[in-house]
């Protein structure tokens, strides 16, 4: 679902004996991918979500709970007992408990949630894909003479464009978090909450 597939093919001159062996080594390569995408961890649904956009709407209830006390991140609302529907002069709605001056909002409550598309590995692809095989090409010329296998230049591919791509995510400033999701967050990176969905970015050859 948001994994790009990268083809390896080479040319090449020789004036050796050594043509079949080249030519096995060719074969090998041809026809080869690199998948690089979130393969690792379980994001693959939160990479989608951050990569296309999506708008989130509550399935039976009236509104989504969003949470916006660093108490109330994995919990749901009716974990706590002492909260109650708290409306703002602006109209919107909040959980909140304590009286007066020391009301604590926990919960945000919208009809919807509009995540922005935020595209780390179809742009990250883009921004370092010619850089990664232009490295590339000039190591088939080792794999022709031997001098490395095929498997070692897929795997330079997959692991030098998967290294690009969190290094690409990591720095991926806008759109901006919205000022409900930064109440929670200590990273102000929109795709960074523990770091492990980038983390989960890697590659797999087929």
């Amino acid at each position: 679902m948001t994994k790009g597939g990268i083809d390896l093919g080479a040319k090449y001159k020789t004036v050796k004996d050594n043509f079949p062996d080249m030519i096995k080594s060719l074969e090998t390569l041809n026809g080869k991918k690199v998948n690089v995408g979130c393969i690792k961890g379980d994001h693959t649904w939160l990479a989608a979500i951050h990569e296309y956009g999506c708008t989130i709407k509550p399935k039976k209830a009236r509104f989504l709970t969003v949470p916006i006390h660093p108490d109330a991140v994995g919990k749901k609302a009716n974990e706590f007992s002492d909260l109650f529907l708290f409306e703002a002069a602006s109209g919107e709605k909040f959980l909140a408990k304590g009286e007066g001056d020391n009301l604590i909002f926990y919960y945000w409550l919208t009809p919807s949630v509009t995540i922005p598309e935020r595209s780390f590995l179809r742009a990250g692809h883009d921004a370092y894909i010619d850089e990664v095989m232009n490295k590339a090409s000039k190591l088939v010329g080792q794999v022709i003479n031997g001098k490395m296998s095929e498997e070692q230049l897929l795997d330079f591919v997959g692991l030098t464009l998967s290294t690009k791509i969190r290094t690409y995510a990591r720095d991926v400033t806008s759109p901006s978090n919205s000022s409900a999701t930064l109440l929670t967050k200590e990273s102000s990176n929109p795709l960074v909450n523990t770091g492990n969905m980038i983390e989960g970015i890697y590659f797999e050859v087929e």
